[in-house]
């Protein structure tokens, strides 16, 4: 059977499935960040699904002006797919964003922090999207790929979302880092 991580508030959880991750996302609907410790204490509530609460990792960030709230991902070795979910992303900007996508980075120097330089590789990206107007959302993203590279190794997994600037490049609008270890064979 195939864990699926999933962030709720502040804490990361490990799922039996995605449809146990699903079901709980949808029995505690989609709370703010004002009330990441009531999202985490309803989830500890929640009873009829497995998961395991892990220790809080580096919480989602944005280093400009998305707000990732809810990020998943998933690796099939049977179908050989990767699985990002995005449960919310928020544009609370005064301006549109440029078209963005996710990607799964597994990087070999820990969770991400904004600024530093990360060495890993990215594992998937999603399909563009188009980009968001001022205080719209996606929610429920779900983007389900081929690996683009698989290397052996352990790896601290980080969900990036990416924005194509006005520069031609893709920079990094907003991040989960997850505090489970992946061990790549």
């Amino acid at each position: 059977m195939n864990k699926v991580f999933g962030q709720i508030g502040e804490n990361m959880y490990t799922f039996c499935s995605e449809k146990c991750r699903s079901s709980t996302w949808h029995k505690i609907g989609v709370k703010s960040n004002d009330s990441m410790e009531a999202s985490s204490k309803d989830a500890d509530d929640h009873t009829g699904h497995s998961y395991e609460r892990k220790e809080a990792g580096e919480k989602s960030g944005a280093p400009s002006k998305l707000i990732l709230d809810g990020a998943s991902y998933s690796y099939s070795a049977r179908t050989d797919r990767v699985t990002i979910s995005i449960q919310s992303l928020k544009n609370k900007s005064g301006e549109k964003t440029g078209t963005l996508k996710f990607e799964l980075f597994m990087s070999k120097t820990g969770a991400f922090k904004p600024g530093e330089k990360s060495a890993g590789f990215t594992m998937a990206s999603s399909a563009t999207y188009e980009p968001l107007r001022v205080n719209s959302a996606y929610s429920n993203v779900t983007s389900t790929t081929r690996p683009l590279e698989k290397k052996s190794g352990t790896y601290t997994p980080v969900i990036f979302v990416r924005e194509l600037n006005e520069d031609g490049k893709w920079h990094i609008a907003a991040f989960a880092n997850f505090p489970q270890k992946e061990k790549l064979l």
